[in-house]
């Protein structure tokens, strides 16, 4: 990990022990796979920032929030941005970049409200493994809480199904198919 990549994190980290339960392991997550699938038309250091602080504004909504829930998402992306920011620039991080990211943290959940990241390569690249955290191995327990494994699993392909109909696809066939493993991995532990 880039040590700048680290000063990140390490300051995203109070944040998110204030906001949802299992997103710091979200967040490391997303940071250890997401790489692996980029191409060169990413722009990674870009990417990574908006990776490790794209949350840190559920420090910022009140505890418990459903945040399915259409306002705590914006709400959430709002604080976000504006947290961003802030770490960013304490640590020196380059102005165009700050900028973007931010911009790119206040849409990063706008898939909720229709948006396909059609024209935002960066953001359904994300938006593909922001969603697929559900379906790893850590995500999958995490986000079904206490409801029924198999019940769980049906609700993460309608919200599947759902991406297909509103237009969001997967970045590349290859994200594609890592997605079709982790379900299929997932159905095996719950048969």
């Amino acid at each position: 990990m880039k040590i700048i990549y680290r000063k990140i994190l390490e300051k995203a980290i109070p944040y998110y022990e204030k906001g949802r339960k299992g997103d710091v392991e979200h967040v490391k997550w997303l940071f250890n796979t997401i790489p692996k699938f980029v191409d060169e038309t990413i722009n990674i250091e870009v990417l990574i920032p908006v990776v490790l602080l794209h949350d840190v504004g559920y420090s910022k909504v009140p505890k418990g929030s459903n945040p399915f829930d259409l306002k705590i998402r914006k709400l959430h992306s709002e604080e976000g941005a504006k947290i961003a920011e802030k770490i960013l620039e304490e640590l020196k991080y380059p102005k165009e970049k700050i900028s973007e990211i931010k911009r790119l943290i206040l849409k990063h959940d706008n898939w909720a409200f229709g948006d396909s990241f059609a024209d935002e390569h960066l953001l359904l690249l994300f938006q593909n493994f922001d969603f697929m955290w559900m379906a790893s191995k850590k995500g999958f327990e995490m986000c079904r809480g206490s409801k029924d494994a198999k019940e769980f699993y049906k609700q993460i392909e309608k919200f599947q199904e759902k991406n297909i109909e509103r237009g969001i696809k997967w970045y590349n066939k290859k994200i594609g198919d890592f997605y079709n493993k982790l379900m299929r991995e997932r159905e095996r532990e719950i048969k």
